[in-house]
């Protein structure tokens, strides 16, 4: 049994501080702590989010998950409900708002949010769409029972039906990779991934997820949310780190939440790091254990690490020339 923790737990609250931003000399960590951690911009956003998360923890079928990192602690072989994926996988709605509100902070705010409202009520009609064709008659109701049928049964065995892809070619008029990219590790069925989508329009999108069925689930979430300025990358992170780089990629802003060994966390915020001057870097699940935890502390004082803050899950590394260093532990 990990009881490490509940142990870094009651650490982390004896040595954080409150949202409130006392004794915070910097102008930008105080008005991150004070205004995007503890903002509440982009609650009609995650909305969209949790209705993706409701879908997916309805959803009994099943999959064969290919897992590249340190495997998981709850479930035993690689066949794996889709509803426990998402129960266990994502992050929770508060740490998904918080995410959220990075990316969102990450963007110009008057044009972003124009073109946020918009897909928001893109992704709202396309449901109300979908609702009506439910229920125009029931000879297709009978088809489309007997085609889930045959999709669990392929699920179960670890086939995915094709889904339309997010495109390779985000459209230009929104997605600029000179602002640098928004990069995820670890798409799973691609509940985060449609939040930093939904929140920075403005950005091109790439999530990596290693495992195929898994990748091929979150591009028809992304599809069907309109996440049209996502991209999943079906390949080991490393492997699609090198393939980014060596494209030229700029990052502005990263989430790591795969693979959960404090060298591949090291690993990969070190790469990522080389792809940027200015940038976020938030790593999930950084007391996961202490072989996390300590990567982590190693991490916050990298020479092109600013700043860090750490919310207990959340690790969150600033690269940025003006910013004042300084190491913050915030309770959230």
């Amino acid at each position: 049994m990990n009881l490490y923790p509940a142990s870094a737990y009651m650490r982390h609250l004896f040595a954080s501080r409150s949202m409130a931003g006392h004794g915070v000399h910097s102008p930008y960590m105080f008005d991150f702590i004070t205004k995007v951690m503890k903002g509440r911009s982009g609650d009609s956003l995650l909305s969209e989010v949790e209705s993706l998360r409701k879908e997916m923890l309805a959803d009994r079928s099943t999959v064969i998950v290919r897992d590249l990192g340190a495997g998981s602690a709850r479930f035993r072989g690689p066949e794996r409900r889709i509803s426990d994926i998402a129960a266990t996988a994502a992050l929770n709605r508060k740490e998904a708002g918080l995410l959220l509100r990075i990316a969102m902070a990450a963007e110009q705010p008057a044009w972003n949010r124009e073109r946020r409202d918009h897909i928001f009520e893109q992704a709202k009609m396309s449901r109300e769409e979908a609702a009506r064709d439910a229920t125009d008659g029931e000879e297709r109701n009978v088809n489309d029972e007997e085609e889930g049928e045959q999709d669990t049964e392929r699920r179960s065995k670890g086939i995915v039906p094709a889904a339309r892809p997010v495109s390779d070619e985000p459209d230009k008029e929104y997605v600029a990779d000179d602002q640098g990219i928004i990069l995820e590790l670890g798409t799973s069925l691609g509940i985060t991934t449609l939040a930093l989508a939904l929140a920075a329009p403005g950005r091109r999108v790439v999530t990596v997820e290693g495992c195929p069925a898994l990748a091929d689930i979150a591009r028809s979430n992304l599809s069907s949310h309109s996440a049209n300025n996502a991209e999943v990358l079906n390949m080991e992170f490393g492997e699609a780190l090198v393939k980014l780089r060596a494209a030229g990629t700029k990052v502005s802003l990263a989430f790591i939440d795969g693979n959960h060994r404090g060298e591949a966390l090291k690993e990969y915020v070190s790469e990522v790091m080389t792809m940027g001057e200015e940038m976020i870097v938030v790593a999930d699940d950084i007391h996961l254990n202490s072989d996390m935890y300590a990567a982590w502390k190693i991490l916050s004082k990298l020479d092109k690490t600013s700043a860090a803050l750490e919310t207990f899950r959340l690790g969150i590394l600033f690269r940025s020339q003006s910013l004042t260093p300084g190491y913050y532990r915030v309770r959230y």
